[in-house]
């Protein structure tokens, strides 16, 4: 963690006895009684936690670093919202950052690195919180000294927060439910051009889906395997994701995204804690309902980046965690999903994970027109220029190699231009115009191709 200095350390270390008693007096004041019971009993096992902390110094105290950790991001967040007055996370910030770089070179206190960051992502002032490989790296400036009483409070009792934590555990859950929307695709149809792909999609996974006596006759009289972990690689904006939400709605199972952010950006020591338990959540759900489940890992080489000699004892574990996670996941009817525009950033481990491994590259001629059709159809405007097969040719030509993303900004663009012509059709020089003007930029493809650097086009996308 990289910190800005600060000169003053009029500072009593431990927890901030002034503010907490401010929020005591708070909460005896707050009207919801349940909730400010709640907050207090939160608030006083923090407490008592970093009590034992500071006090002892042997292994045992990690698990109760990373019980407090995530104890105290919770409070933050409770504390920051309910009582703005209080500015509680700038002041716990300010307080914990002052001990950090003053006592930056203790070992003993290299927790208040974790502390600050978790506290941080609540803070007014802008706040920079960035996971690299093997560090984080918080910046903020703040010239304000805070005055800090020298009394002591007394150790606080111990509370129960089971029933806390289980109501509140939603705010910090690593897995979130797919639910679609009006933008989402419906199924294969709502996807345009990608064939291959999602004939490849329906001959492996949805027939598992659909007729698993079927994909296990086949599997026993001619050995076809259904993959239960699919990695999609490519440049960015060409319908990884897309397509993923395309299959949980052919399927009609539900699909999980694993939230990276929650995931291995806020803990250090959480990190390989939060993996398993977002797989085990989805392992759960798969069991509930008795159907397949899709676990989604957009950027996974975040987490499964490739080890090496420098790599640190928690990268390790992390990737380590992942592996298992995954071998556990497919054998109990999760489909592992995962996606990645870094595919030589992941681990050789990882890779071999993944049963079936798909490029998914910029679109070829009939996928472009494809997607053009598709957009411009809804729009009135546009009918007159759909009817001209030869013009739709043309920008179609003209299309190629941009992504799926850009694509449709092109399309924006181009509708906009006929728009602010007094309200005129859509029309060829549009686009010619909105593509000669486009800040789009188009993706080198051999920056996104595996480790055999091979140009063969797969699922039918081109390369030119």
């Amino acid at each position: 963690m990289k910190i800005s200095p600060i000169q003053n350390y009029n500072v009593n270390f431990g927890y901030d006895k002034a503010l907490n008693k401010e929020l005591k007096a708070e909460l005896k004041n707050y009207p919801n009684k349940e909730l400010a019971g709640v907050i207090s009993r939160l608030n006083s096992q923090c407490n008592s936690l970093e009590n034992y902390i500071r006090k002892n110094d042997n292994p045992s105290v990690d698990d109760f670093i990373d019980m407090f950790i995530t104890l105290k991001e919770v409070l933050t967040s409770y504390v920051s919202v309910t009582f703005e007055n209080l500015k509680f996370a700038d002041r716990e910030y300010k307080h914990y950052h002052d001990e950090f770089v003053k006592e930056s070179k203790d070992k003993k206190n290299s927790w208040l690195n974790e502390v600050c960051d978790v506290i941080g992502q609540w803070t007014s002032s802008p706040v920079s919180v960035n996971k690299s490989k093997n560090s984080h790296q918080v910046e903020k400036n703040n010239n304000n000294s805070t005055n800090i009483s020298s009394s002591e409070a007394k150790p606080s009792e111990k509370h129960d927060l089971t029933s806390t934590l289980k109501t509140i555990a939603s705010s910090a859950k690593a897995l979130d439910e797919f639910i679609p929307t009006e933008d989402t695709p419906k199924g294969f149809v709502d996807v345009a051009g990608m064939d291959k792909v999602k004939e490849e999609l329906s001959d492996g996974i949805l027939q598992l889906i659909n007729d698993p006596k079927q994909a296990q006759l086949d599997f026993e009289e001619y050995g076809k395997k259904i993959p239960r972990g699919l990695l999609l690689y490519g440049p960015p904006g060409c319908g990884k994701t897309y397509i993923t939400q395309a299959l949980s709605q052919e399927a009609g199972i539900p699909l999980y995204l694993l939230n990276i952010s929650k995931t291995g950006s806020m803990y250090v020591n959480m990190t390989s804690k939060n993996i398993q338990k977002a797989f085990d959540e989805a392992i759960e759900k798969a069991k509930t309902t008795g159907k397949p489940c899709l676990l989604f890992m957009d950027e996974i080489d975040t987490l499964g980046f490739n080890r090496d000699s420098q790599s640190e004892q928690e990268d390790i574990k992390q990737v380590g965690t992942l592996l298992q996670a995954m071998d556990k996941a497919k054998s109990n009817n999760v489909i592992v999903i995962g996606a990645t525009n870094k595919y030589k950033l992941l681990d050789p481990a990882v890779k071999r994970r993944f049963d079936s491994k798909t490029f998914i590259g910029i679109p070829d001629f009939d996928a472009r027109k494809a997607l053009l059709i598709k957009l411009l159809s809804p729009r009135k405007k546009a009918q007159t220029l759909l009817a001209d097969s030869e013009a739709i040719d043309e920008i179609s030509k003209q299309l190629n190699g941009y992504s799926n993303d850009s694509i449709c900004k092109i399309i924006s663009n181009a509708s906009s231009r006929a728009l602010k012509r007094n309200r005129a059709d859509i029309s060829l020089e549009d686009f010619q115009t909105a593509i000669k003007e486009t800040s789009e930029e188009k993706p080198d493809i051999k920056d996104y191709l595996d480790e055999n650097g091979a140009l063969k086009p797969k699922i039918g996308f081109s390369i030119s």
